[in-house]
């Protein structure tokens, strides 16, 4: 079953939470014989193993159109497109702090600490659709807009370093994950034909299903402690990684394969919390 992501797990949750200090130990899923416990959640060796500086460029110009067209009049706004630009402002910001943090040359680094802040806060304020988190949306489809087409934004801020929570509330990112699962990568998935059509989407997506697996983990987010929850965020997390690379080898089974394991670690995941 593909439409396995939830926006808040605990809602669907059922029974008291399994005791995996008892189970064996957990091991990595990028070797299964190894007898060393899963890792918790790193960039070793830096941003660029996981997303490429194109992808997030791309992603950012995409949500900029998205967001173009979900902010136009306060009345659609606050019937419901302000859940859109909820997600798409959290999407941009983490996009933002990932550029910040790069191993690397991407494009708008030298603001993206900025950006950052200011897209998260925009994700947070539109939890509701009111005329102030309109009025927001508005400063930060024009700032989209204006990015998009070369214009260099003021820098305030001077922090690198991530607080991921206070960067991205986890629910969009679980969205944007279920977009790019359900909604893109079973589809473009489902026949040889279809892979070949959209590889460079597959590896677009893939990538970012490999980014925002391992940001789910990161300290301050709830279960980051929990072994389990670690265990199938890592499997995620590879199987986005290794669809990437069936793009570039241009692999139809192994892609197939690297999906077929993202679905089992949601579905694993999920069952694993309930009675």
């Amino acid at each position: 079953m593909l439409n396995t992501f939830f926006l808040d797990a605990r809602e669907k949750l059922v029974g008291p939470r399994p005791d995996y200090a008892k189970s064996a130990a957990i091991v990595a899923t990028s070797n299964p014989a190894s007898n060393d416990a899963t890792p918790k959640s790193s960039t070793a060796g830096g941003w660029s193993k996981l997303i490429a500086a194109d992808t997030i460029e791309t992603e950012i110009k995409r949500l900029a159109q998205d967001v173009a067209k979900n902010v136009t009049t306060p009345a659609p706004f606050k019937a419901g497109s302000y859940k859109e630009c909820r997600r798409d402002f959290t999407v941009a910001a983490t996009l933002f702090a990932v550029t910040a943090e790069y191993d690397g040359d991407v494009r708008w680094k030298d603001a993206a600490a900025t950006l950052r802040d200011s897209f998260a806060r925009a994700g947070h304020n539109c939890k509701v659709g009111t005329d102030q988190s309109y009025q927001e949306a508005k400063q930060r489809k024009q700032e989209l807009a204006d990015l998009v087409a070369g214009t260099r934004p003021a820098t305030s801020s001077t922090v690198i370093k991530n607080d991921w929570p206070q960067v991205a509330d986890r629910p969009p990112l679980m969205q944007r994950l279920e977009i790019a699962h359900k909604d893109r990568l079973a589809k473009w998935l489902a026949s040889q034909q279809d892979f070949t059509v959209h590889r460079d989407d597959v590896k677009h997506e893939s990538q970012l299903m490999a980014t925002l697996a391992d940001i789910i983990t990161r300290e301050g987010y709830e279960f980051w402690d929990d072994d389990a929850y670690i265990k199938y965020a890592h499997e995620l997390k590879q199987a986005g990684i290794d669809l990437a690379a069936a793009t570039e080898l241009d692999n139809y089974d192994q892609a197939r394969n690297a999906l077929t394991r993202a679905t089992k670690s949601c579905t694993d995941c999920h069952e694993g919390y309930r009675q």
